[in-house]
């Protein structure tokens, strides 16, 4: 008779994901605090009878502010799309809703990836042009995009951290987290109302997202610090 020799377990670091979710996190809330120096009806979701105002405003504040905004934001876009995706698979919750926030935190800023870029590098230009029509569609095209990456942005945190708060050993405290699910619900719900054409709440999209920066970034620093045991 075989005995089976036990193997040792062997022990997962998280650090490099984990830093990458934190400085994706630093990274966007200095593009929201960027976004913020721009007026609302420019770097937010506007209405269509808001945009022509949105354009004298790109005329007026420059470009440098823009691709500053723009920029900083598409950076963080960038890192925390790797961070998601190094995470979607991340054993050490043991829950697939951890794994559908990811993903849906992916999701999110891919399509950030998109809008960014408009702000960054499209809108001034185009702000400039005798017809003012491609200014108008470039920016209703990021107004809608804007709106419709804060839903899973906000359903997909809202999600990692619900997870985090039912497990067994929580990395951030649960009243943290449960007010940040509070805030990321309300980015969902305000992104869901602009793209449906039922609420325009732009501020609320705005701060929501900024605030959203802080527990990702909170996150990301207890997954860097944090070990999980696991048999091969």
């Amino acid at each position: 008779m075989t005995l089976a020799t036990p193997q040792p377990e062997s022990r997962h670091s998280s650090a490099f994901s984990g830093t990458l979710l934190t400085a994706g996190a630093v990274a966007l809330f200095v593009g929201s605090l960027l976004y913020a120096r721009l007026s609302w009806r420019l770097g937010l979701p506007a209405l269509p009878a808001e945009r022509t105002l949105a354009l004298a405003d790109a005329l007026s504040l420059g470009a440098q502010k823009l691709l500053l905004a723009g920029g900083c934001a598409f950076a963080g876009d960038c890192l925390l799309l790797a961070a998601s995706i190094a995470l979607v698979r991340r054993q050490a919750r043991g829950s697939d809703l951890d794994a559908a926030g990811w993903a849906l935190l992916g999701v999110s800023v891919a399509i950030a990836m998109i809008f960014d870029p408009i702000m960054a590098v499209a809108l001034f230009p185009l702000a400039h042009s005798s017809d003012p029509a491609p200014f108008l569609a470039f920016k209703g095209w990021f107004d809608f995009l804007f709106a419709a990456a804060v839903i899973p942005f906000g359903l997909g945190a809202a999600a990692i951290l619900w997870a985090d708060a039912r497990s067994g050993l929580p990395l951030l405290p649960k009243l943290f987290s449960f007010v940040s699910i509070a805030i990321f619900s309300a980015a969902a719900a305000s992104g869901l109302g602009y793209a449906t054409g039922l609420l325009h709440l732009p501020l609320v999209i705005g701060f929501s997202v900024l605030l959203g920066c802080i527990p990702l970034a909170a996150l990301g620093v207890q997954i860097a610090r944090s070990t999980t045991n696991f048999a091969p």
